[in-house]
């Protein structure tokens, strides 16, 4: 009596996994292409499925094997292709994707995260079946996007490729906080290695000094912040960090 409900169980279960993959795919950028001048659309990935498919179908009936087996090997394939590599939703040759896509000035790529400029580029070209896509500014917004987020790693002083998904504006200014974060941990850090500064004020190395504590949450909320890559977040962490810090000086006497 239990053998069945735990079969269905399982069934859900995997039927849920399926949904969840073909989601993910749906939701990855891909380049979509065009058959010739006709409306038909596909992905690479379902290109090279289908003709996967084929061959092997073909296979099937050289080996003598009977016609269902030769459909089901090419049915399966294009299906195949359809739900592991589908035309992404970011794409105006989905159903689900944008109805219309418009030209882009300079201000407004930079804006955009890598991914959506890609999808943008693939998009035009789609729309007005153009063979190449310069002219639409394109790469150079993606060699923007990606001098702007290395400079920003160098400056916060972290890992390569840690804020790839970051916006040509939104690195620029993680850059200008990191700047600023790195201000604050000096003008903190001279309390501690300056010894007349640690005689006159030593109640901002005194963590019983409850502005000092405060101080020094803050300061690790932005240190933990940085870590996360997210500008928005990063800036108020840092803007908390130096009011305590200036909150913590006067109480601490600092003219």
């Amino acid at each position: 009596m239990t053998e069945k409900p735990l079969l269905v169980d399982r069934a859900r279960d995997w039927i849920a996994k399926a949904r969840s993959l073909h989601h993910r795919q749906l939701t990855k950028q891909r380049r979509v292409r065009r058959l010739g001048n006709s409306r038909l659309t596909f992905t690479t990935g379902q290109a090279i499925t289908t003709s996967s498919s084929f061959f092997v179908a073909g296979s099937t009936q050289s080996a003598g094997l009977p016609d269902w087996a030769f459909w089901g090997v090419l049915i399966g394939g294009v299906l195949g292709g359809k739900y592991l590599f589908p035309v992404p939703n970011s794409s105006i040759a989905s159903r689900r994707g944008p109805a219309d896509v418009v030209p882009k000035n300079v201000s407004e790529l930079d804006n955009m995260v890598p991914e959506e400029i890609r999808a943008y580029e693939n998009n035009m070209v789609l729309k007005y079946r153009l063979t190449e896509p310069k002219g639409l500014g394109t790469a150079l917004a993606l060699q923007r996007q990606q001098e702007a987020v290395r400079t920003a790693e160098e400056a916060a002083g972290l890992a390569t490729g840690s804020m790839n998904g970051l916006s040509f504006v939104d690195a620029h200014n993680f850059s200008a906080t990191a700047a600023k974060h790195e201000l604050l941990r000096r003008r903190w850090l001279a309390y501690e290695v300056d010894p007349k500064l640690q005689f006159d004020f030593p109640e901002m190395s005194d963590v019983a000094f409850p502005a000092t504590a405060a101080m020094f949450e803050a300061m690790r909320k932005a240190e933990q912040t940085k870590a996360e890559c997210n500008t928005a977040n990063y800036w108020s962490a840092v803007a908390a960090f130096g009011w305590a810090l200036t909150v913590a000086e006067a109480a601490a006497g600092v003219p």
